[in-house]
């Protein structure tokens, strides 16, 4: 082969291999996987910058669903309820999708508030097609759960209003979140 045809057949490839997808009918890549480590590194990024930044632009960073963030964190600002320090993973399960509900991962939180009180939360992490895992909701210190939850409905626990002095507040009653 001609030292032109090489240059030819190299050139072929540099640009295929550039620009090329496969043609129709062909398989595509697989979607990377989402996996628990990813869900649990998006916890570790929400948990580590409401240590740096406290709860301003909370629902704007790692959050996927930012208007519902915002009820379920003035909620939890009415009570007074603060986030102490990191919680702990006590369980993982992967959710399938199902029907026009996404799937991901949900992890059970054990921690404590600001204030010292213990919560159980259940936290939601999703991969929109292939970007970077989200929190589905991500106030993750309220003691919030998913409707039907596979770690079983009363899995839960809420802590109490920490207001000096001011009745319990009752959080916005949703249909993804049980109390």
């Amino acid at each position: 082969m001609s030292l032109t045809a090489r240059l030819i057949a190299a050139a072929a490839l540099v640009s295929c291999a550039a620009g090329c997808t496969a043609a129709p009918g062909e398989a595509k890549p697989p979607p990377v996987e989402f996996t628990q480590d990813m869900a649990e590194s998006t916890l570790a990024k929400i948990v580590s910058g409401v240590a740096e930044n406290g709860v301003a632009g909370f629902c704007s960073r790692h959050v996927r669903g930012t208007d519902t963030c915002a009820t379920l964190l003035d909620a939890a600002l009415r009570s007074c309820l603060l986030p102490g320090g990191k919680p702990e993973v006590k369980r993982a399960v992967r959710i399938p999708q199902k029907g026009h509900s996404e799937g991901g991962w949900l992890l059970e939180l054990h921690g404590r508030t600001m204030d010292g009180q213990r919560y159980v939360s259940e936290f939601f992490a999703v991969r929109p097609g292939n970007g970077p895992p989200q929190a589905a909701f991500g106030v993750y210190w309220t003691g919030l759960g998913l409707d039907e939850s596979p770690f079983g409905p009363d899995n839960t626990k809420v802590p109490q209003n920490a207001c000096p002095g001011k009745e319990a507040t009752r959080y916005i009653s949703q249909p993804w979140v049980s109390r």
